[in-house]
């Protein structure tokens, strides 16, 4: 059962969003759901990388701030950078629990418009959560990743798989692999429900243990993003369910399931 705090935060938001503004034509065209659902977009220098938000718990809000930066004109060598936090806003202190740092370099062997398979990625990333002693955390993780996106009907059919071997972990979580695995799979799915012009949204992220199905030591995300026509209202509705371990870095090996609501910042 879902319990989110009440107060000035969840209900009124929810009211608000929901019957907020006017909407316009749904017509999208192919490359511009790949850059919304995917985050590709070739020609600009900087763009959104990982779904950028902030949600609502019962325990506290989770922050995501993700971006990618082309480091060349003729190469397609990216920077990018993701900032995960996990803050208690409900304690007196309000303090940041957990950070999550991921700094990262990938090559994009391609990019392609209108074809099932868009592009194929090889980089190498860090996370850590910049604490010392008991509670530090860190590992890379050197990473292949393809992504695809198919029109089905009126839905847009997406998808991520990253293939990734993990190294250089931290002598806190040096088991961290029977929890993060091998791979990290995200399917998304559009116009999964339509109010008139707007549209309900549906991504599933899951990832396996160390034994490659070894679900019982992995964990899913699934989200639910009410997205808008044309309005001077520019996020979207975002509810998020998490289940599973290795949320955050600091408690990798704890299992636990979260529901969040709140804004996903969109193109």
């Amino acid at each position: 059962m879902i319990k989110f705090k009440k107060g000035p935060f969840f209900w009124p938001l929810l009211f608000i969003l929901l019957f907020y503004a006017p909407q316009i034509s749904h017509a999208q065209r192919f490359d511009r759901s790949a850059e919304t659902i995917l985050g590709v977009r070739a020609n600009d220098k900087f763009t959104l990388y990982e779904p950028n938000y902030f949600i609502f718990g019962d325990d506290d809000l989770k922050l995501q701030f993700s971006f990618k930066y082309r480091l060349s004109k003729s190469f397609n060598l990216y920077f990018a950078y993701t900032q995960l936090m996990f803050w208690s806003i409900y304690k007196e202190s309000k303090p940041f629990e957990d950070v999550n740092f991921k700094p990262e370099v990938f090559y994009r062997f391609f990019q392609r418009d209108g074809n099932f398979l868009k592009t194929l990625d090889l980089g190498v990333l860090h996370t850590s959560n910049g604490r010392d002693t008991l509670d530090s955390r860190s590992l890379d993780r050197v990473f292949l990743r393809s992504s695809i996106l198919t029109k089905l009907n009126r839905n847009y059919l997406g998808g991520q798989l990253k293939l990734y071997k993990i190294f250089n972990e931290d002598e806190t979580n040096d088991d961290i692999q029977n929890y993060l695995g091998f791979w990290d799979l995200t399917l998304y799915l559009t116009d999964l429900l339509m109010i008139e012009d707007n549209s309900l949204n549906l991504h599933v992220r899951t990832f396996a243990g160390s034994k490659v199905i070894d679900f019982d030591k992995g964990g899913y995300e699934i989200g639910l993003t009410y997205q808008y026509g044309n309005s001077d209202f520019n996020p979207s509705l975002y509810l998020q369910r998490y289940e599973g371990f290795a949320e955050s870095l600091l408690g990798y090996n704890e299992k636990h399931t979260e529901y969040r609501l709140g804004l996903l910042l969109t193109f």
